[in-house]
């Protein structure tokens, strides 16, 4: 019986040593991004956002320890899919990529935004199985929304719903004041926390909070800029979700070491009792 519990010890430091515990089951993190489509921008910004962000999804994971599920929708005076929830895999990300490149960019419409927050919510909740472990909306506008109001009541609805988080980038002059960054924070901060005051607007690309406990709010200069905020974005998500990877050079020292030479020492004990036995 003690050689049972040493062997169950034995295999449990070697999980420990070469990377979590046995049976560990991995997490699925929903990642949602709605893109502004109204008439408010240009085709040509369009174009380049719908671009910037193929680009950016290239970094996410598609191995480890957590698996990610992507949904793109475009929004005016409502919502389309572009890409449904799917789970990002090596052999399906380029053709996710170009089935986002290829989307139409001719803009047109209004700014909808509580329709388009209640659609992608309505994606991820409606896909088998539910929710992910952890649900993150991303939003790319520029325009203040047709209802502040009723943005605001759909992103509680979909905090309370399942969705951890919602932050946005806010793009060029239109939303570039004061009084419309603090609004769009509003919004995150009741998608994120459920309570308004729990977003902020962050305007350094190395200071990215975690989009799980923070709403927050990008500015961003033109979509010009766009690419390099989406994917700084991205990147912080992915380590803030345990998708990080580490420096492959550096060899650090395992946390199990040390139960795992308890281990072996404690075989080797009884090893030494038993012939002397």
């Amino acid at each position: 019986m003690f050689l049972k519990k040493l062997a169950g010890a034995g295999a449990l430091a070697v999980a420990v040593l070469f990377g979590g515990t046995p049976a560990t089951q991995a997490a699925t993190i929903d990642l949602g991004f709605i893109l502004d489509f109204s008439g408010s921008v240009a085709d040509t910004d369009f174009a380049n956002a719908r671009d910037a962000l193929a680009t950016a999804l290239g970094s996410i994971p598609t191995s480890g320890a957590n698996e990610y599920r992507v949904a793109v929708t475009r929004f005016s005076s409502s919502s389309t899919t572009i890409i449904p929830p799917t789970i990002v895999t090596a052999a399906n990300i380029v053709s996710l990529q170009n089935t986002l490149r290829a989307s139409s960019s001719a803009t047109t419409g209004g700014t909808n935004l509580a329709g388009a927050i209640t659609a992608m919510a309505s994606l991820f909740s409606s896909t088998t199985g539910g929710f992910g472990d952890t649900t993150l909306i991303n939003i790319t506008t520029d325009g203040v929304p047709d209802s502040q109001s009723l943005a605001e009541s759909a992103a509680l609805a979909a905090n309370t719903a399942g969705v951890d988080g919602i932050s946005f980038e806010a793009v060029g002059g239109g939303v570039s004041s004061s009084s419309a960054l603090a609004n769009m924070a509003r919004i995150a901060g009741l998608g994120t926390a459920g309570v308004a005051s729990n977003g902020v607007v962050v305007s350094d690309l190395s200071a990215i909070p975690n989009a799980t406990t923070t709403g927050f709010v990008i500015p961003v200069s033109s979509f010009a800029a766009y690419e390099a905020a989406i994917t700084a974005k991205i990147g912080q998500i992915v380590d803030d979700t345990g998708g990080g990877t580490t420096d492959p050079s550096v060899v650090p020292l395992p946390a199990g070491l040390p139960l795992m030479l308890g281990v072996i020492g404690a075989f080797a004990l009884v090893r030494r009792r038993q012939m002397a036995a």
